[in-house]
């Protein structure tokens, strides 16, 4: 597995997560969120992901830190690879 990690750099409610993903995307990955950088809660599991975007709304998390942690990948020669991460 391989993660992408912000500092949002404040606390806020998380509600929705955009990513844009270039042609090594994750079929399978957690979106988690932290207050402090240790402590980690997952606020969606996707699994079977085709898409290269992944628009993921209804989330409901507040939290510093967010982390993409891909668990799956498309191409398995390759990691993985995201054009643009989006927090809302």
């Amino acid at each position: 597995s391989q993660l992408i990690q912000v500092d949002l750099g404040a606390s806020y409610n998380i509600t929705r997560v955009k990513l844009t993903w270039e042609a090594a995307y994750a079929t399978a990955y957690q979106i988690q969120i932290s207050s402090n950088g240790n402590s980690w809660t997952t606020l969606r599991s996707v699994t079977g992901n085709s898409a290269l975007i992944n628009d993921q709304t209804g989330l409901n998390g507040t939290g510093r830190y967010v982390r993409i942690n891909g668990t799956a990948k498309a191409l398995p020669a390759w990691g993985f690879s995201l054009f643009e991460l989006e927090v809302y």
